[in-house]
């Protein structure tokens, strides 16, 4: 399992059709991918989860990914919570 705790800087945040291609995107992964906030734990690949987090512009969230290809999901969500252009498939 790898982890890594980041600050939400993607314009808007995670509302809607960020959540949105959050899940999808995490989708594409084997590993089980999971978002904390505060109380709150989503599983980064159901949409409405993402969306109950309600992580705003300047949220600290958790992302843990467990599996075959933890490194690329980690590497990826965060890219999502920070608004930075998506990495290339490794």
């Amino acid at each position: 399992m790898v982890e890594v705790t980041i600050e939400v800087t993607a314009r808007n945040g995670f509302q809607g059709r960020n959540s949105a291609r959050l899940a999808i995107t995490a989708s594409q992964f084997e590993s089980e991918i999971r978002l904390t906030s505060d109380a709150w734990v989503a599983n980064a690949k159901d949409v409405m989860e993402v969306m109950r987090l309600s992580a705003r512009v300047g949220t600290r969230v958790r992302i843990q990914a467990a599996g075959p290809d933890e490194a690329a999901a980690l590497v990826t969500i965060a890219a999502l919570l920070r608004d930075w252009a998506l990495p290339e498939p490794l």
